[in-house]
């Protein structure tokens, strides 16, 4: 492990760490926002799984990963290596992360079975995601805790995570980017193959490309924030929920935009099914992409005037007043391609100012914990705190992916194991534009009273800050004594 650094005014992470540390992130989730965007779509269309199933499974893998989590960041909290706490896991997961992935992907080419309620396909699905979840979970908590142990300072951090974040849209993207393109041109003959080669092919490609890029942070990152000598024990590492108040108020916030998250299950059957191509959700978020891009620039200008706590509560109320007006203006032509698109990508365009911010400040607000977590009981918890960060986000995207699926069977939805596109009647498709538009909104707007309560801002952080400073500098001290 590098050698403990104490002074919290300068700057430790130079740009080719925070730029190799940005392009891992973007490898990372290559697999998984394919994955993610698409899992619900994949599982009901190309596998041609019963959706009530579908929906099944994807709730039992939220309730493993409450347990799963946790468990991964206690283990990395109590790890102590000559390499550091989390390098060990960022070296060790990509390659047999690339090769889930690709399993994954196999499924429809492996089982052909028609029947929606194959236990042949139930038994792939199950233990096939299972183990992409589980690897996928050994990765992002030690990468993010790295977020929060690559620096004592804070500056450093939002420069790192920003990095992160900004690389994490440019290479993240271009899976999701590619595959409503491949869907069309597939649809449309041009590319000669079944959907579910073409989904495997993609899936493949960037799951192994990813995971290559991931490596390098294990390889180029390093962790400078002093642990304590000794290895917390298991109870210990759950302290950093039992007592980190501002940790619980994030978790509350997230828990209660769980549902909200339903939306984006209906994006690809919206522009799929109601208006009838793939490739309109690419021209809608072009603008918002470039504005995506620039509003990076203005985080440091607007940290300087507002706290984090008042940046996450204008973004919500924001996007959620936007999306209401919308949906009234869309009411009547929401199938009309030539109306919805125009419309749509204002829309992104001004939920892409926020970009940026809502990109760095989350992270930024946990990382401020695992300090907050210090200050108090003297235990780092970069390993839990991540965990649970990462926890909240894939169960909230089983609970929606979940009820997503199961929303499919109640509001009519139809499939055919010949064909992964079907027409569908003039009723379902205002259905899917209900649940793409306006459902998110009303199910994730209470999301937002427990940050009202966070504290973690102003003064005291500050005060947090310089007492840490001074505690590191004895525990460096005394570490120098026992070497």
């Amino acid at each position: 492990m590098e050698k403990t650094i104490v002074n919290t005014n300068r700057r430790f992470v130079g740009i080719k760490e925070s730029t190799i540390f940005g392009v891992a992130n973007g490898g990372q989730v290559m697999s998984f926002t394919l994955i993610t965007s698409y899992l619900t779509y994949f599982y009901v269309n190309i596998f041609n799984v019963d959706p009530k199933i579908v929906a099944t499974l994807l709730f039992l893998e939220g309730i493993w990963d409450t347990f799963n989590d946790p468990l991964m960041g206690s283990i990395v909290d109590k790890t102590r290596t000559r390499w550091g706490k989390l390098r060990p896991f960022l070296l060790g997961v990509p390659a047999p992360m690339a090769t889930a992935t690709v399993l994954f992907f196999a499924a429809p080419l492996l089982i052909h079975n028609p029947d929606t309620k194959a236990l042949s396909k139930i038994l792939y699905m199950a233990i096939s995601y299972t183990i992409w979840e589980f690897l996928y979970t050994i990765s992002d908590v030690p990468f993010w805790g790295m977020a929060a142990a690559i620096s004592p300072n804070p500056a450093d951090r939002t420069r790192t995570i920003t990095s992160a974040r900004l690389i994490f849209g440019i290479l993240g993207a271009i899976p999701t980017i590619l595959m409503p393109i491949l869907i069309d041109l597939t649809q449309g003959g041009v590319i000669q193959a079944e959907l579910k080669r073409t989904f495997f092919v993609c899936g493949s490609f960037f799951g192994i490309l990813g995971m290559g890029l991931f490596f390098l942070s294990g390889v180029y990152a390093r962790e400078r924030v002093p642990q304590s000598m000794d290895a917390p024990k298991l109870r210990e590492c759950f302290k950093c929920i039992t007592h980190n108040p501002p940790l619980r108020l994030i978790i509350w916030q997230n828990a209660l935009g769980a549902l909200g998250s339903i939306g984006g299950i209906f994006g690809n059957y919206y522009f799929i099914d109601v208006l009838g191509s793939a490739s309109a959700s690419l021209l809608v978020g072009v603008p918002g992409a470039v504005v995506s891009l620039l509003s990076f620039s203005f985080i440091g200008k607007v940290k300087k005037r507002f706290n984090n706590k008042q940046i996450v509560i204008a973004n919500k109320l924001f996007n959620d007043l936007l999306g209401i007006l919308v949906f009234f203006l869309s009411i009547k032509k929401y199938s009309n391609i030539s109306f919805m698109l125009p419309l749509i990508t204002i829309q992104y365009t001004f939920n892409a100012l926020f970009a940026g911010l809502n990109a760095v400040v989350p992270t930024e607000m946990v990382a401020d914990t695992v300090d907050y977590m210090e200050w108090t009981t003297g235990q780092r918890s970069e390993g839990m705190s991540f965990s649970v960060l990462t926890l909240i986000g894939k169960l909230n995207g089983a609970i929606s992916r979940s009820l997503g699926a199961l929303m499919l069977s109640v509001i009519g939805y139809r499939t055919s194991h010949t064909n992964a596109i079907i027409p569908q009647t003039e009723a379902v498709k205002f259905r899917i534009f209900a649940m793409h538009k306006i459902v998110p909104i009303l199910l994730g707007m209470f999301s937002i009273i427990p940050i009202f309560f966070y504290d973690l801002v102003g003064e005291k952080q500050q005060r947090m800050l310089r007492e840490l400073a001074e505690r590191r500098e004895a525990l460096a001290k005394e570490a120098e004594v026992v070497l």
